[in-house]
C-alpha cells in the first residue's frame, strides 16, 4: 500500500442498529457494490455467528481495520468501505486520527420497521440452519428477563421468540439514543430518503467518496429496479410502517410504552417518522 495519507480519504463507513433482513438495507450495500470504483466489504457482524473469534457484540479495532480497508483497495477503488457492521459510536475514535477525512453515516430506520425486522430474524434463527442454534441461544442470554417482569409485561418462555425478541429490540431502540451525540460526526440519514429517491443516494455517494464519485444514469436506474422486489422471499418490503402499530396485539403495545423512553420517540419525530 502507498504511504500516501490522502488514500484514506477513499475509506468509508456506513453503520446502523442491524440490517436484520431488512431488504432496505441489503439493497444499499448492492446498490453502493454496483459501481466499479466501489468496493464495499461486509460481514464482521456475520462472522462470529459461525467463527468463534471473539463474542457477538466485539468489533475489530476500528483504526486497525481502517488500515486493512485501505490495504485491500485504496490503490484500486475510488471508494473502499465497510457497511453496517459498527455502530456510529465505534466510529468516533476515527476523529482524532482522520478528522474529516474519513466520511461516515449512519442509516437509521423507522423504529417499527426496524423492530419488524429484528423480531422476525430471531424468530427465523437470525438466518441460520436450524440445527445451528447458537446466536439464538447467545439473544436469549443476554435477554434483560428480570426487567421485563419487574414491568410486569406479558409473561414467555425460551420458546416465545417473538415475545421477548419484541421487548429485547424495544430496548435496543433505546440504546439509539446515542447516535444524537454522534451525530456531529456521523451524519443519521433515513435510510427510507436514499431508497426512494436516486438524487438523495448520489449524495450521499458523493459525500462518502469525498466528492470524488456520482453514480451514472445508467447505473442509478439499474441499482433502483432492484428497490421493486425483496432479495429475501421471507422478508416483504416495509413501506408504511405506522401501519405496523396499529396491527399490533395489546401486550406489544403496552411493551412499547413502558420501554421506549419519550426523548428516543422525540429522536425518531426529528427524523421525518411518524408514529
Amino acid at each position: 500500500m502507498n504511504d500516501n495519507k490522502k488514500l484514506f480519504s477513499k475509506v468509508f463507513y456506513v453503520s446502523s442498529h442491524g440490517m436484520a433482513g431488512d431488504h432496505m438495507f441489503d439493497w444499499f450495500a448492492k446498490a453502493l457494490n454496483s459501481h466499479p470504483e466501489v468496493y464495499v466489504y461486509m460481514g464482521e457482524s456475520i462472522r462470529s455467528k459461525y467463527l468463534k473469534e471473539r463474542s457477538r457484540k466485539d468489533r475489530p479495532d476500528i483504526n486497525d481495520f481502517t488500515n486493512f480497508l485501505c490495504d485491500m483497495g485504496c490503490d484500486t477503488y475510488k471508494m473502499v468501505g465497510e457497511v453496517f457492521s459498527y455502530r456510529s459510536y465505534q466510529l468516533l475514535d476515527l476523529k482524532d486520527n482522520y478528522k474529516e477525512q474519513i466520511r461516515c453515516i449512519n442509516l437509521v430506520r423507522h423504529p417499527y420497521a426496524w423492530l419488524e425486522h429484528f423480531v422476525k430474524w430471531r424468530v427465523n434463527n437470525l438466518n441460520m440452519l436450524k440445527e445451528n442454534n447458537f446466536s439464538i441461544k447467545h439473544e436469549w442470554s443476554v435477554t434483560d428477563h428480570d426487567k421485563y417482569k419487574k414491568l410486569g409485561l406479558k409473561g414467555y418462555k425460551e420458546s416465545d421468540v417473538e415475545v421477548w425478541a419484541s421487548f429485547q429490540g424495544m430496548t435496543i431502540l433505546n440504546r439509539m439514543k446515542s447516535d444524537i451525540k454522534t451525530q456531529d460526526y456521523v451524519k443519521n440519514i433515513p435510510i427510507e430518503n436514499v431508497f426512494f429517491s436516486k438524487d438523495e443516494f448520489n449524495k450521499v455517494v458523493h459525500y462518502l467518496s469525498n466528492e470524488r464519485l456520482k453514480f451514472d444514469d445508467v447505473i442509478l436506474n439499474s441499482v433502483y429496479k432492484m428497490t421493486q422486489y425483496s432479495f429475501r422471499e421471507k422478508f416483504k418490503i416495509i413501506e408504511n410502517a405506522k401501519e405496523l402499530y396499529l396491527g399490533w396485539p395489546k401486550w406489544k403495545k403496552e411493551a412499547y410504552k413502558s420501554i421506549v423512553s419519550d426523548d428516543v420517540n422525540q429522536m425518531f419525530l426529528s427524523y421525518g417518522y411518524m408514529l
